[in-house]
């Protein structure tokens, strides 16, 4: 069996570093809509352009919104990652602890 080596500061330094790329893509992700609602009389004031104006803004809203999930996203996976590595440190340790103990029980080892 292929021995499984797990580094747990590797993958808290991964998981900020994933939580860093939600928050630049979130801050991308305002930017683009400062700049998108900026365009809002570009299709004019007659009633063609206000079908098109609100045809547009229909869309953009749901691509934000599919934006800010996906960020969401990234931001959990991230916070999953960090979290392993947490858990995986207090199994460790918790190991540990039941190796001294179990060494003190038996006489302080050879």
């Amino acid at each position: 069996m292929a021995q499984l080596d797990i580094d747990p500061e590797g993958l808290d330094s991964s998981g900020s570093r994933i939580e860093g790329v939600s928050e630049r893509f979130n801050a991308a992700i305002e930017a683009f809509s400062a700049k998108i609602e900026g365009f809002g009389d570009a299709c004019g004031g007659d009633e063609i352009g206000g079908l098109i104006g609100d045809a547009h803004q229909a869309v953009f809203e749901w691509a934000k919104e599919c934006f800010l999930e996906a960020s969401g996203s990234i931001a959990d996976a991230g916070y999953d990652i960090r979290d392993f590595a947490a858990q995986h440190l207090a199994a460790d340790d918790e190991v540990a602890q039941i190796f001294t103990q179990l060494e003190s029980h038996l006489g302080g080892g050879a």
